[in-house]
């Protein structure tokens, strides 16, 4: 398990880590949050000033009902085997993170979030006939005492293990997808970058953001990311990025075919397998992902 320490530079941007920890590698962040603390027997030490508040931060650590009146606050001196339990146990992969002991709620369930993120792993299923990648749902990983979990993830199958530690002691995913729809397009890109993009860990990222407006999803932006398109800085910059409307007033989608598509290269997505491992000649390359099935396969969910 590697235990560097924050190195990466990842924070979470949606409130205050108030670590517990003197070490210089404390997390901070410049937002303002009341904490959580959650005792050992392991009841909360609940902030005894708002009994409504208490209420809803029981209800989604205890129940798994996230509830946004409870201001999606910080719980402190959490296991990494508590976080993992609860993750399970609520079924709400995707939306916690786990930092320095303290887990973090950025998002809600909604239903547009899963299924954006399913329609493009369907989209990417569709292309590999020969069933040589494998998908995953929510998947957990681990690193410099950190954890998160993705929307959606790919990963060829029989890749080696090497640089571990990524799905429960597997190798990390070769491709990331992640969804937002309540959680911040700052957070998004900030977890994009320097977590899923840390050097040896991921190799490209999908991130979705979902734009609400009134009852409806009304817009969409999207961005492609790669371990190898960077600045002369070292500044990681996106491949593809774009944003577009998505229904308009009668409910039909704007967008065409092959209008916003995200083009990944087929060396990207099986980055990391053995030198004699040849890349099915039934995946095109690049392989294609056409927003507009994406949003075809969302009609249902895009109206709130």
């Amino acid at each position: 398990m590697s235990t560097l320490g924050n190195t990466s530079g990842y924070k979470p941007s949606v409130s205050e880590v108030s670590s517990n920890t003197t070490s210089k590698d404390s997390l901070t962040s410049e937002k303002t949050a009341s904490s959580i603390e959650i005792s050992t027997n392991p009841t909360f030490q609940l902030l005894k000033s708002n009994d409504a508040l208490t209420k809803f931060r029981e209800l989604w650590w205890n129940q798994g009902n996230i509830h946004p009146s409870a201001r999606w606050e910080e719980a402190s001196d959490v296991s990494w085997e508590k976080y993992a339990e609860r993750t399970d146990m609520f079924s709400v992969h995707g939306n916690w993170e786990w930092v320095d002991r303290k887990v973090y709620v950025y998002d809600l369930p909604l239903g547009p979030h899963c299924t954006c993120s399913c329609a493009i792993i369907r989209e990417i299923i569709l292309k590999d006939p020969e069933k040589t990648m494998v998908m995953y749902g929510s998947v957990s990983t681990r690193a410099d005492g950190m954890g998160k979990e993705a929307d959606g993830s790919v990963i060829p199958r029989g890749k080696p293990y090497v640089n571990s530690n990524g799905v429960r002691h597997k190798p990390w995913p070769n491709l990331i997808i992640e969804v937002a729809s309540l959680e911040t397009e700052e957070h998004l890109l900030n977890v994009v970058k320097n977590y899923w993009l840390y050097p040896n860990r991921a190799h490209d990222v999908i991130a979705i953001k979902l734009i609400r407006s009134d009852t409806i999803i009304s817009r969409m932006k999207a961005w492609h990311y790669c371990i190898d398109n960077r600045e002369l800085t070292g500044e990681l910059i996106p491949v593809t990025e774009f944003e577009f409307e998505t229904i308009n007033d009668e409910n039909q989608i704007i967008i065409q075919p092959q209008q916003f598509t995200i083009n990944i290269k087929t060396e990207c997505i099986f980055h990391g397998m053995p030198t004699d491992f040849h890349i099915p000649t039934s995946i095109s390359n690049p392989l294609t992902i056409d927003l507009y099935y994406v949003l075809l396969n969302m009609e249902e969910e895009l109206i709130l």
